[in-house]
């Protein structure tokens, strides 16, 4: 039987294993079908998913606060006091946008998750999901580390539970096609949080020695690199 016959058993049964080593190893610790450390995988992205949720709210609070500042000093005609606030203000846009741009990723990579549960496609959804999940992970290095390091160990586990399940039908993670799904899960996910922020956070006056409009905000890529 090929690797691509036997997938419907892997996917739902315990792999053999060829060596005694790891048979001692999975009678006394059986590691779960693919299918269910999908579920746990996608349960996981979920939370947090939740959890960025949570931080763009605060955000976005504090923006509010911020842009009344601006307005206020204007008004007052304290343009040096409103131009500090304005940077602020700039500065938690280009943070929203990068961690917005990234939960929109992972609900797209969440999507890709259920899908392959739904389908059993690993190659045509599950490989490029985990490809972006990676990619993703790295915009929060700096920003948010507890999340970064979630999303790296949900990775991780995915790519070592695909190697386990997959044996002699290995996906492979670099090709044209998953490079190409995955950099379309980021571009779309970019473009949505581009579109958020438009209809969301009201444009700044016009305030010297302040960002332009244009520049608020910046890329999520650009912003993931800093």
């Amino acid at each position: 039987m090929s690797g691509i016959e036997s997938w419907p058993k892997r996917w739902s049964e315990e792999p053999k294993r060829d060596t005694i080593a790891e048979k001692v190893k999975n009678f006394i610790s059986p590691p779960p079908p693919l299918k269910r450390q999908i579920m746990i995988a996608s349960y996981r992205v979920a939370t947090q998913m939740n959890k960025l949720d949570y931080t763009l709210s605060k955000l976005q609070a504090y923006d509010r606060q911020l842009f009344e500042k601006v307005v206020n000093s204007l008004t007052e005609g304290d343009r040096s006091r409103a131009a500090m606030y304005a940077n602020e203000v700039a500065e938690v846009r280009r943070m929203t946008k990068v961690i917005m741009t990234v939960r929109y990723a992972l609900e797209k990579v969440k999507l890709r998750l259920d899908t392959t549960l739904i389908m059993g496609d690993v190659n045509a959804d599950l490989a490029p999901a985990i490809v972006a999940l990676k990619q993703v992970a790295g915009y929060l290095r700096g920003t948010m580390p507890d999340v970064f390091t979630d999303l790296m160990d949900i990775d991780e586990e995915l790519q070592t539970a695909v190697t386990q399940y997959t044996s002699g039908a290995v996906p492979m993670l670099d090709n044209e096609f998953v490079t190409e799904e995955a950099q379309k899960i980021l571009k779309e996910a970019s473009i949505v949080a581009e579109q958020r922020m438009k209809q969301e956070f009201p444009e700044l006056p016009s305030v010297e020695g302040a960002p332009t409009s244009t520049g608020q905000q910046g890329s999520a890529t650009a912003g993931a690199s800093k």
